[in-house]
């Protein structure tokens, strides 16, 4: 994150006034509908797991939202792709972009949701998106009740997306900086950062995907419009955790993102990593619950180099379920115990150990360790 252009005040529909402050406290600077998206795939996947206190211990109770889970994929999704200004070039160029050249209409977008059914403002959300996309209804064949879709879909209390370069990145080289703005009703968050900030361009992308699969009929539980527990999220967070999982896997294996390709390209720089995002996210889950990170502390956020453990090493949540000390001798030739059959480890007297051994040796029958 290169800085914070300003960060006026939050809004969210139905949300507590202490729950914006939290979020105003948040140390990820995020606007409140793209935490509240990701908080809500986190609970879905690491939920709390009270019933295994008594059979495990309280250390496994903790589920993702307890260790802050969702700043773990808003600051990797933020910091996934940087995007240099020398790789940027204006459309519409006579010779047009060469193949190495991207069209900097890739990287800025508007969603404009303000005045929704007045006399110059879109009628609904859907008309919103199909603006920005500069569709029409009927240019759509999506197979499926249109007024189901338009019903469907909300972004919660956003009401503007914006997002453009922060330079003139025309007559400028170096990794380029994005201005982001994300304003509710009476507030606006503003955001500079230096990486294409797809976090909260992705948490959009789900409200339309999940709008979708509503109109399709294929959520299995009731949808909860009241959004109580993620206030602040859109279509998405009224599925069902189970339903939020189901929904993320169309745009693996169900075909959401090329029947919605149209709807969904404005949003994003290629909708093709859409894909690969949704096996992240479940990745992302395991790199961040099973790590050190519930023991970052404050600095959960920063760049790895500025990462510190504000919890005793063997204390960490994670570290504590799996019975892990924190680094200490034998533990790196000591993993593979952990299988099912595994062998035993030798005595470190019985092992003839070469005078010379290095970093990345490999002594054999000993499970790979060095």
């Amino acid at each position: 994150m290169k800085g914070i252009g300003g960060l006026a005040a939050l809004s969210m529909s139905g949300a507590t006034i202490a729950e914006a402050e939290d979020v105003l406290n948040d140390s990820v600077p995020s606007d409140p509908h793209t935490l509240d998206t990701y908080r809500s795939i986190v609970d879905a996947i690491v939920p709390r797991t009270p019933q295994l206190e008594s059979e495990l211990g309280p250390e496994h109770v903790p589920g993702g939202l307890d260790v802050e889970l969702e700043k773990f994929l808003v600051w990797d999704f933020n910091h996934f792709q940087e995007i240099r200004a020398e790789m940027v070039t204006e459309k519409g160029l006579l010779d047009g972009p060469s193949d190495a050249e991207m069209p900097l209409e890739m990287f800025e977008s508007v969603l404009d949701l303000t005045n929704l059914g007045g006399l110059f403002g879109p009628d609904s959300p859907l008309d919103a998106v199909l603006n920005l996309a500069d569709l029409d209804l009927l240019d759509l064949d999506l197979g499926l009740d249109d007024d189901a879709l338009e019903e469907a879909l909300t972004f919660g209390p956003v009401e503007r997306y914006d997002i453009s370069f922060a330079d003139d990145v025309a007559s400028s080289s170096g990794p380029a900086a994005f201005e982001l703005l994300v304003e509710t009703a009476n507030e606006t968050t503003h955001q500079v950062v230096q990486n294409y900030p797809y976090a909260p361009a992705f948490t959009l992308v789900f409200d339309i995907v999940a709008a979708e699969f509503i109109a399709r009929g294929e959520n299995e539980d009731a949808i909860k419009r009241d959004r109580s527990k993620f206030p602040a999220g859109g279509t998405f967070v009224q599925l069902s955790p189970e339903d939020r999982l189901r929904c993320l896997w169309t745009i693996v294996d169900g075909g959401a993102i090329d029947r919605l390709d149209d709807l969904l390209s404005p949003l994003v720089p290629d909708v093709g990593i859409l894909k690969y995002v949704v096996m992240a996210v479940n990745g992302l889950h395991g790199f961040g619950y099973y790590t050190e990170w519930s023991g970052l502390g404050e600095t959960k956020t920063n760049n790895p180099t500025e990462r510190s453990l504000s919890t005793p090493a063997g204390e960490v949540q994670s570290r504590q379920q799996s019975g892990y000390p924190g680094p200490a001798d034998g533990y790196a030739a000591n993993w593979r115990h952990a299988v099912d059959g595994g062998f035993a480890d030798p005595d470190v007297e019985e092992l003839n150990l070469p005078s010379n051994l290095e970093g990345d040796d490999v002594i054999e029958g000993i499970g790979g360790g060095t």
